[in-house]
This record gives structure tokens, C-alpha cells and sequence, in this order.
């Protein structure tokens, strides 16, 4: 609060009485002010973020993506199938009257011979064929959910890493917008002692503005990251900007590598080659059941027939055999060995694939390693001892503005390039985990 300057020697002693009174009445409601603020500003304290770590956010998607939850329904269709095939063809019940309505003795319905029976086909083979080539049918749901989870967890870690990046990026641009302003201010002050000119000062200001709006670009940027990255888990941001967590993890740290050998031999548990086998194998059910299904099924029947002339009773039995081969099975069984021999070509073309986008991953993994060792070792230092360097000259006025600029802005270069390779390096090696099938790790 600025108070006015008051004389007191040439005001009455009555007037000085007051204006003291007036300025002890001020600063006790200056100081009440403050003391009834404080409480008012703890009270709209924000509290802090909960901490987020990549095993958390992986976790949350896997509870919580929808498209995990399908694989619930698909089981559930899966076990209605295997329900449906395990029924058999219901039995049937017939009556047949011979012998009645003719002529002579057979006129009326004296002679007639009434029979009630039940008649059945064998299916118990069939039924037990059906059911596992259902069972092994189903298994492949487990398969996929694997292949859909692994990929839902790789995409949550890619996104992980991208908002961790963009925040440190978004930090390393902030601290470049606070140095452009301090230098903008330092230029100003040597242009107004007459040691710099104003141009200078005027370059120095636009670097600050650019830097000021790839801050702002960065920033929108972090936020559209964060949003996309909770929507792996949350339904309910409804479009609202808010973060509600932390990222915890360390960036700058180069992850772990088994040696080349492991990582090829694992290959073969790639959920995507067990799901080409399991498809093999349920084309095999289908044929061992075409098989089945093709073989004569017999009909059995027994009952009961009456004779009305004599009023007796007697048992009768049957059995129906079909002839010949059933030749309708001949091309379905040809139509599975086809596919059957497809999923084999897939699986052979699908382990190449594999194979050399492993090989080429390894390379990109070592290549970034490479990189952020001949930053961290050889230019960032080189760079750090360039620029004391080039401040001491520009500030003697050995070094031009220009020069001195350029030297500045390699530093924070190197420094977005430092953090780029790490970037780099954590998405391969999440690449490489997804690829071999193994568990997300940071």
C-alpha cells in the first residue's frame, strides 16, 4: 500500500495527533488484510496430483479398455456353441396301422396290426467330435484377447512415454524462454551504457516471443497428450481439460537388453504364431469331424405291436443302415486341408516378418544408444564449454550477437536431441517387448 509522504513538523499538534491515528488505523488494516487472506489461500491450495507410474497405467487399461471387455462376450457366444453342438438329434416316436380297411376278412379292423415305436440314430461319436472341434474352436479367444491386450498395453506405454517427453520437452522450452528474457534484458542494458545496438536488442526479443509461442504450441500439445492417454482407461472426461495424475518414470535412463539370441528364440511365443497355430489346429478338428460325419450313421428303432384278431402283443426291433459312401463331405474336407495348408503358409511368411523387423529393431536400439552416448560424453560437454566460453567473449566484446545466438541455440538444440534419442530408444524397446511377446517394462 503507498502511503502519501506527510510533513509533520509544519502541521498543528492536533493535526499530527490525527494523521497518526490515520496511519496506525491503515496498517492495522493492511496487516488485518493479509492475516484474513492467508486462510482463503490455503483453502484454494489445489492438492497434489496423484503419482502415475507405467506399470499403473497399464494396469488401468487392461481393467478398464472396452475393447477387452468383447472378448467377455465372445467366450460367452463360444460356450452357447458348445452347448448347441452337445445336443444330439431328438428321438422319434411313431404309430402304424397295417392290415385294416381291405377286402374279404381284411374289410374291417379285426385284422388289424397297430405298431408304436421309438426310433434313434447313433450320434455319440459325432456329438463327442463336435463338441471338441467347438472346445478347440474357443481356446482362440483366449489367444486373441492376449494379442488385443498386448497391444492396448503397448499403445498406453507409447503414450506414456510421449506425455513424459513432451513435458520434459515443455519443461527444457520454458527454461529457454526465462534465459531469452534474461538476455533480452542484459542486451538492453548494455544498448542503453552505448557497449551493444539497439538491433541487438530487437533480435533478442523476437527470439524470446519465438520461444514464448513454442512453449504455447508444446503446451496444447502436452494437453492433448494427457487426455488421449487417460482415455485409455477413463469414460468419463466428456471433453473436459484436466489431468488428474503425475507421470512418474525415468526418462533418461537406457533400458535393459537380453542378449540377441533370447530375444530371437522368443519369438516363437509371438501370440500371433500361436493364434496361426491354433487355427491349424482348429481346421484339423473340423477334418477329423467332416471325417466323422461322412461315416454311416445307423437308425435304430423298437416297439410294440398289436394283433386285434388275436388281441397278443409283440416286440419289434430294427436297425437302418445307410449304403455306400458319403461322397458330401469329399470337398469340405478338401476346402479345410486348403486352408488348413494357408495358415501354414501365413505362419511360415508371418515368422519371417518377424524376424527382420526384430533384426531391424536391434540395429535402431543400438544406433539410438549410440547417439545419446556421443551427446551425453562429447558434444553436450563440448557444447556446455562453448558457451561459458562464448558468453565471456561476447561480454568483452570479442564475439559478435550473431555468433554468440547461434552458439545458444545449438545448446538447446542438443539438449531437444538428447531427449529425442531417449524417446527413440524407450518406444523401440516397447516395440521389441510387444514384438517378442513379453511384459511392458520402463
Amino acid at each position: 500500500m503507498n502511503l502519501p509522504s506527510i510533513d509533520l513538523v509544519k502541521i498543528p499538534t492536533a493535526s499530527r495527533l490525527l494523521s497518526r491515528f490515520l496511519l496506525a488505523s491503515l496498517l492495522a488494516l493492511a496487516v488485518t488484510g493479509i492475516c484474513l487472506a492467508s486462510p482463503s489461500v490455503k483453502e484454494q491450495a489445489a492438492p497434489p496430483e496423484p503419482a502415475l507410474t507405467l506399470d499403473q497405467a497399464v494396469q488401468l487399461t487392461l481393467e478398464q479398455h472396452p475393447q477387452l471387455n468383447a472378448f467377455l462376450h465372445r467366450r460367452k457366444a463360444f460356450q452357447g456353441l458348445i452347448d448347441q453342438v452337445g445336443v444330439g438329434q431328438r428321438p422319434t416316436i411313431s404309430f402304424r396301422v397295417e392290415e385294416f380297411a381291405g377286402s374279404g376278412e381284411l374289410e374291417d379292423f379285426n385284422s388289424a396290426q397297430s405298431t408304436l415305436s421309438i426310433n434313434w440314430i447313433s450320434q455319440g461319436t459325432v456329438i463327442d467330435s463336435r463338441v471338441q472341434s467347438a472346445r478347440t474352436a474357443a481356446s482362440q479367444v483366449d489367444i486373441q484377447q492376449e494379442i488385443k491386450a498386448l497391444d492396448l498395453s503397448a499403445q498406453t506405454a507409447r503414450l506414456f512415454i510421449q506425455t513424459l517427453v513432451a513435458k520434459q520437452r515443455l519443461t527444457l522450452t520454458q527454461q529457454a524462454v526465462d534465459q531469452a528474457r534474461l538476455r533480452a534484458d542484459e542486451i538492453k542494458k548494455r544498448v542503453v551504457a552505448g557497449r551493444s545496438p539497439e538491433f541487438e536488442h530487437l533480435q533478442a526479443r523476437v527470439y524470446f516471443s519465438q520461444r514464448q509461442l513454442e512453449a504455447e504450441d508444446q503446451l496444447h500439445e502436452l494437453d492433448a497428450l494427457y487426455y488421449r492417454l487417460s482415455r485409455q482407461w477413463s469414460a468419463k472426461q466428456h471433453g473436459q481439460k484436466r489431468r488428474g495424475f503425475r507421470l512418474v518414470g525415468e526418462l533418461y535412463k537406457t533400458p535393459l537388453l537380453d542378449d540377441t539370441k533370447r530375444q530371437f528364440d522368443r519369438l516363437a511365443e509371438n501370440p500371433s504364431l500361436l493364434l496361426l497355430a491354433t487355427q491349424q489346429r482348429i481346421t484339423q478338428s473340423e477334418i477329423e469331424l467332416a471325417r466323422i460325419e461322412s461315416r454311416p450313421q445307423w437308425e435304430f428303432s423298437v416297439g410294440a405291436r398289436r394283433f386285434e384278431a388275436t388281441d397278443d402283443v409283440a416286440m419289434v426291433a430294427g436297425v437302418s443302415i445307410p449304403l455306400g459312401n458319403d461322397r458330401s463331405s469329399t470337398g469340405k474336407i478338401a476346402r479345410l486341408h486348403a486352408r488348413q495348408a494357408e495358415y501354414g503358409s501365413e505362419s511360415d511368411a508371418l515368422k519371417r516378418q518377424l524376424d527382420t523387423q526384430l533384426y531391424v529393431l536391434l540395429q535402431e536400439i543400438k544406433h539410438s544408444q549410440h547417439v545419446i552416448e556421443a551427446l551425453q560424453k562429447r558434444i553436450i560437454p563440448a557444447l556446455n564449454q562453448a558457451q561459458e566460453q562464448a558468453q565471456r567473449a561476447y561480454e568483452n566484446g570479442q564475439l559478435g550477437y550473431q555468433q554468440w545466438t547461434t552458439i545458444v541455440q545449438q545448446q538447446l538444440g542438443v539438449q531437444q536431441a538428447l531427449l529425442s534419442a531417449f524417446e527413440a530408444v524407450h518406444l523401440q524397446h516397447i516395440e521389441l517387448q510387444r514384438l517378442t511377446g513379453t511384459t511392458l517394462t520402463f
